[in-house]
């Protein structure tokens, strides 16, 4: 990957909100130059969407629900291709999940990150999960407040930045697949 790319990526990461003229200056490249750069990395899916990370408290929430589930296919004939599609379908509903995830470990194959305003909330959302989604088995949750102040960390992204820095140029296939090796 060029580093001019590599750095407004990693610039981008840790402080999207920057401007092509702002990043620009502070790459020391010129703004066409990174508005090119950027429009690729967006085209190439390396940047999937631009977000912010509110202080969720702030704004009416108080729970953070870490959600481990099991996919079955307990009814006759389902695949489970289509259980998949129905949690998705699901997932894709409901405005307060976060982030829903294929895995393995502990016995489950689903998590859900999920944020909710009350415990009532959070209730209320299980029942549903667990009447109305696909065929799940929910094994457990893990409830963090978004309310105490004494949490280790916040979600960020700006510790990527710091990560990737060193190690994008190992990450398999990225320099071929952008095309532009130094």
């Amino acid at each position: 990957m060029k580093d001019g790319y590599k750095r407004l990526l990693l610039e981008m990461i840790s402080h999207s909100k920057r401007s092509d003229r702002g990043l620009a200056k502070e790459l020391k490249i010129s703004q066409p130059t990174v508005t090119r750069a950027r429009r690729w990395l967006e085209a190439n899916g390396y940047i999937m969407e631009y977000s912010l990370v509110p202080n969720f408290s702030k704004i009416g929430l108080e729970l953070m629900a870490f959600s481990f589930m099991k996919l079955c296919s307990r009814r006759v004939g389902e695949k489970y291709e289509d259980n998949v599609k129905r949690a998705s379908a699901f997932f894709g509903s409901h405005a307060n999940v976060v982030m829903a995830l294929r895995g393995e470990g502990m016995s489950y194959d689903v998590i859900v990150v999920s944020v909710h305003k009350s415990f009532a909330e959070f209730t209320r959302f299980m029942k549903k999960l667990k009447t109305e989604s696909a065929d799940t088995e929910v094994v457990g949750s893990f409830l963090a407040s978004l309310e105490d102040s004494g949490q280790y960390r916040h979600l960020t992204f700006r510790g990527l930045k710091a990560y990737l820095g060193t190690n994008l140029e190992q990450v398999p296939g990225t320099v071929k697949a952008i095309g532009l090796s130094d």
